[in-house]
């Protein structure tokens, strides 16, 4: 049960610090590349991160890979998603 504690933990842990590292991040870039989304940017990169490192420790390369990769490959949606909350939220003002 400890270990399983442990892990959530850092799994977490480095989503979390993802999330406030875009933050930081966007927060430097010039005012027209601040979209608003550092921070979900931030915690998908770390949950790539997070997932890569629980594969990696456990030695099972394909699932490091296959998960970090991904986890990469799922940011691609985010726009799209930005795009459609955005046009929900000015319908129902």
């Amino acid at each position: 049960m400890i270990d399983y504690l442990i892990f959530g933990i850092v799994d977490n842990g480095v989503m979390i610090l993802g999330a406030f590292t875009g933050l930081s991040i966007e927060s430097k870039l010039p005012k027209h590349l601040q979209s608003g989304l550092g921070a979900v940017y931030g915690a998908g990169i770390g949950n790539a991160c997070s997932d890569w490192m629980g594969g990696a420790v456990t030695a099972s390369w394909d699932l490091a890979f296959g998960t970090g990769i991904g986890c990469v490959l799922a940011l691609i949606l985010v726009p799209g998603i930005a795009k459609l909350r955005n046009k929900y939220k000015s319908k129902t003002r």
